[in-house]
């Protein structure tokens, strides 16, 4: 009696424990909280059959590090704890789609605010545009790489130590390695079923919230500044991934520089976005130098691209003029021998981008110096990229760039003249850079931004030739036959009396005039004749 006794005080306070745990939770709710998971465990088999019915989605571009396959030490340690006894000493985190475009859903149509409410949308259509796939990746993108190349014969397992497993009454043990279909089947049907992973399964949150899981689950392996930066969901951030994923001269042209493509700027840390990044804030205010706090403000996060005294805000046009420039680098570079290319480093991208932004930029501070910003446009890039290269392979190899000396010990060494364009280029600073002329095979005097004068300069002085040569015109000079005709068309000119009528300036170009539409006008060829140079009323009729 005294024993069921104690059972029914224990069972009764089990009871009240539970009463009081299920009334607290009724009477306690997180409003706050954006993010609901649950864990559960599920076998290797599990993830696998996920993957090859291509349930499982990666986002390369906004949730996950640019793909380096693991080395082959690396997947046999891998694979060697996952088959060891530790399969649940790491996670693997999915976001389950379904869940997440219903609760989207659900907030979208209790939302009053129309700012978040366009965020939420947002999000709404991303998860939507993969309805097809069950879960988002997280993290363990790598490891499901590795669980499904081991299972599908692709991978050659060379256990980092000795694995064995026991078949029933067999009293020998059996060493377990090599490729998966050589294993003996019993051994094969226990890892594939019976080799337990730790799933922890989101069912809602947002791609800011998703984005931060990535960032901390990542946070053991080391990630650089701008790995963590170009992740915060950002509209420059998406603009600057889109452009230098999809884009594939871009691509190819940071892939084939010789050097300076290591570290934070390494491809797979995406370091195409960082230097894009930068260029961005150079063409919003020209006079930009490698800061890291104001990176951090241009990437920080700003999921309404709202704008804010912490943040950094780009207008669409610096946005359109920033890619207008990358692509004009990207097509031209295409046409530069690959062997060629690789003589130069990151820095003389930067140049490249300086240079085009002198001339295409309206409203450039430095070219507005030598009255040539937004003056200009590319006829033919080809020709402007050769041209490019060819002076700044002058200019890093001018006579006097290096110091010759001797060493201590008799050898002789060599070292870049502290005032020469080549030591310039080494590093991203340019106020404190000084030029000499005859100093360091400088041919100019600056005392300050010696590396930006100098491109100006040389870009200044070529122009009238690189017009002559076709790489560049003069904007507001007279249109092409294709823009004459399609002026002709618009002003309802029929080609069977356009024989002798011409395109004329109201205003000439020699005086000022530009080629636009309200500019020109069609005249007969007698009366453009006697025109000439003149500035006339308008002509109504040819």
């Amino acid at each position: 009696m005294l024993e069921s006794a104690d059972n029914n005080e224990e069972n009764m306070s089990k009871l009240k424990q539970d009463y009081y745990d299920k009334k607290i939770s009724k009477l306690v709710k997180h409003t706050s909280a954006k993010v609901s998971s649950d864990v559960e465990i599920q076998s290797a088999g599990w993830i696998y059959q996920l993957y090859k019915d291509e349930k499982l989605h990666s986002d390369k571009e906004r949730l996950q590090r640019m793909s380096q396959h693991w080395p082959e030490t690396k997947v046999n340690s891998y694979l060697t704890t996952l088959f060891n006894g530790l399969s649940l000493k790491d996670t693997i985190q999915l976001a389950k789609i379904s869940t997440i475009i219903k609760k989207l859903e659900e907030d979208i149509e209790f939302e009053e605010n129309q700012l978040e409410k366009q965020f939420l949308q947002e999000n709404l259509d991303y998860f939507k545009s993969l309805t097809k796939k069950e879960y988002l990746v997280l993290d363990g993108q790598h490891r499901i790489e590795e669980i499904v190349k081991f299972f599908d014969n692709q991978t050659e397992w060379n256990p980092t130590q000795t694995v064995t497993f026991k078949v029933g009454d067999l009293n020998a043990d059996i060493p377990v390695s090599g490729f998966y279909k050589n294993i003996e089947e019993n051994i094969r049907d226990y890892l594939f079923n019976n080799t337990a992973l730790i799933i922890v399964t989101y069912h809602t949150g947002d791609l800011q919230e998703l984005a931060n899981i990535f960032i901390t689950s990542n946070s053991m392996i080391a990630m650089s500044k701008h790995e963590k930066r170009i992740l915060n969901y950002n509209q420059t951030n998406r603009w600057l991934v889109d452009l230098c994923n999809n884009d594939v001269n871009i691509r190819d042209m940071f892939e084939l520089i010789g050097s300076g493509m290591t570290g934070d700027y390494a491809m797979n840390k995406k370091g195409d976005t960082l230097f894009t990044a930068e260029m961005l804030l150079w063409i919003k205010d020209n006079n930009y130098e490698n800061q890291d706090e104001t990176l951090k403000s241009l990437l920080g996060p700003n999921r309404l691209n709202k704008k804010s005294e912490k943040v950094i805000h780009m207008s669409n046009s610096q946005r359109d003029l920033t890619k207008k420039i990358m692509r004009k680098m990207a097509d031209g570079c295409v046409f530069i021998d690959e062997s060629k290319l690789k003589k130069f480093s990151k820095s003389s991208l930067y140049n490249l981008f300086y240079t085009l932004a002198f001339f295409m930029q309206t409203g450039n501070f430095w070219g507005n110096s030598k009255s040539i910003d937004g003056k200009y446009q590319i006829d033919n890039i080809e020709r402007f990229v050769k041209w490019f290269f060819d002076e700044e392979d002058a200019r890093i190899h001018a006579d006097g760039s290096r110091i010759k000396f001797k060493k201590p010990n008799g050898k002789k060494g060599s070292q870049l003249h502290d005032l020469s364009f080549a030591k310039h280029n080494a590093d991203q600073k340019h106020k404190s850079k000084t030029c000499m002329k005859g100093k360091g095979g400088s041919k100019y005097t600056f005392s300050d931004y010696g590396r930006l004068r100098y491109l100006l300069e040389d870009l200044s002085q070529n122009i009238d030739e690189l017009v002559k040569l076709g790489a560049l015109s003069k904007l507001g000079t007279r249109s092409t036959s294709s823009e004459k005709n399609q002026l002709r068309v618009k002003r309802g000119i029929k080609l069977s009396k356009s024989d002798n009528i011409h395109l004329d300036e109201v205003k000439p170009i020699s005086k000022g005039g530009e080629g636009t539409p309200i500019n020109q006008q069609f005249i007969g060829d007698k009366k453009n004749w006697t025109k000439g140079n003149r500035t006339v009323r308008p002509i109504d009729n040819v």
